[in-house]
């Protein structure tokens, strides 16, 4: 049940592009200046991936760089790159289908014996923290990663791997800006790290960045984190759905007074559940909803319970997709106006986890010995969170924006969450609601199934009419009758 764990707060470093006015024609001078900050970054970008093997502790997740995509290594690799690591080999040896190969750890490159191609690799310790390499490569295509102001002269050197060299050489692009001195002369001076902040957010505004959602950052396609998460989510979604396109990706920042609660709350827990089972038991699941509930969790947290396939019911509670397993979640998202589907990449506190049997009612632990539940805890595909313990157990981490192409199958039924009918809904809600908004809410049932209300408008209605504290009682008592 183990699986890539690392917040995306961790995943990566923001790296910012630092632009420059194009060069003059060189010089001696120019030449020699330009061999000095190669010289001066590249053992510096060295030095950085020497440090990831230094401090990180032993990795559980072992990736490789593909086709501008991270992907995961086979178990067995990984269990060979663990124990050498382990034992602090920074050389070693592993056969993937047959091929030998080299993993250099100190470098973050896999070197084939026979052809000596290489490829960036990366990993994700057991404190969940992600380690990537400063430029990262494939044979397929080469990334330009990072772009660094050197200091003396004002010269900025983008690195770029060249895929026609196995060796992959790095060719460097020289910037100078001659009105610089003047200028720093006359300004006060600004860190680097300030300077990489303001390039970002310049950007982000260029590129039309504003946030879609509460207290979130718009990912740029170059950020290393939108190129992991993006990765991770394509690995799953593809195997249902091939023509699957990511629009966005968007990080929770947590810095609103509501969601620093939440955050606290959340890790509070942690040590909690650790005290109590041995162990937090922590992973990455997705959540899967419309466009108003994905605002709704990351303004206010989460409420009603999902309503999810019949095929997959094992309890009443939120539902979340094993990280290898999106496309389920994704069978859950209703689309927006544009045609667009969002998931929720959530960190989850499972501590113990029960088994749950299809078609159950369940809604709470069967016991104090469990905190969640699961249809299978050795092989999950649903994770099951009790709608008491949701925002104890569940810290949304990132929202990935996608376009499907219609290939998914099993698209969910209004009532197969836990086998409710509307109509039987209402019944319920009726004592509990004025006759007003019982005609309200009758009116706007029949404006949807006419088809001139979209199925997201008409349960932010519901929602908006009833009050999510009348629903959620109904639901539960629906099932309780079943």
């Amino acid at each position: 049940m183990s699986q890539p764990a690392a917040t995306t707060k961790n995943l990566v470093e923001s790296v910012g592009d630092m632009v420059a006015p194009p060069p003059p024609p060189p010089s001696s001078s120019w030449k020699s200046s330009r061999k000095c900050a190669c010289r001066r970054s590249s053992k510096r970008i060295a030095s950085q991936n020497r440090a990831n093997f230094e401090k990180s502790a032993a990795p559980f997740l072992f990736m490789y760089y593909r086709n501008s995509s991270w992907l995961n290594f086979s178990e067995d690799v990984v269990k060979t790159l663990r124990a050498g690591f382990l034992e602090r080999r920074p050389i070693i040896e592993a056969s993937i289908d047959g091929a030998k190969y080299y993993f250099d750890l100190k470098r973050m490159v896999q070197i084939d014996y026979v052809t000596g191609n290489q490829r960036s690799i990366s990993w994700i310790d057991e404190n969940h923290k992600c380690f990537f390499p400063n430029i990262f490569f494939s044979e397929e295509e080469i990334t330009e990663s990072e772009s660094e102001s050197v200091s003396g002269d004002n010269i900025g050197c983008n690195y770029k791997a060249n895929s026609n060299n196995c060796n992959a050489k790095i060719e460097i692009e020289v910037k100078i800006d001659g009105a610089s001195s003047k200028r720093k002369r006359e300004e006060p001076e600004v860190s680097s790290a300030n300077k990489a902040v303001d390039v970002i957010k310049r950007q982000r505004l260029e590129d039309g960045g504003a946030a879609r959602w509460p207290d979130s950052l718009l990912l740029r396609e170059t950020e290393k984190a939108y190129v992991v998460v993006k990765g991770h989510f394509l690995n799953g979604m593809k195997k249902a759905d091939d023509g699957v396109t990511v629009t966005s990706i968007h990080q929770c920042k947590h810095e609103g007074h509501l969601n620093k609660a939440r955050r606290k709350v959340f890790e509070k827990q942690v040590g909690i559940t650790k005290s109590a089972r041995g162990t937090s038991n922590i992973v990455y699941a997705w959540y899967g909803a419309s466009a108003y509930v994905v605002e709704s969790v990351l303004a206010h947290g989460f409420g009603m319970p999902s309503i999810v396939p019949a095929a997959d019911v094992c309890g009443v509670g939120m539902y979340l997709s094993s990280f290898q397993l999106p496309q389920l979640s994704a069978k859950l998202a209703d689309a927006d106006g544009n045609d667009v589907k969002h998931l929720i990449l959530c960190r989850l506190i499972l501590g113990n986890v029960e088994k749950l049997e299809a078609g159950s009612k369940q809604c709470h632990p069967s016991s104090v010995d469990f905190d969640t539940g699961s249809d299978d805890p050795e092989n999950p595909k649903w994770y099951v969170v009790w709608s008491a313990k949701a925002n104890m157990h569940i810290m949304p981490e990132c929202v990935v924006s996608f376009r499907a192409s219609g290939n998914i199958q099993g698209q969910p039924r209004p009532a197969a969450g836990v086998g409710y009918s509307l109509e039987r809904l209402f019944s319920k809600i009726k004592s509990c609601l004025p006759p007003a908004k019982v005609r309200e809410i009758w009116i706007s049932y029949s404006t949807f199934k006419a088809g001139k209300l979209a199925r997201d408008a008409f349960l932010r209605h519901l929602r908006l009419v009833a009050g999510d504290g009348v629903l959620k009682s109904a639901i539960l008592e629906i099932s309780a009758s079943r």
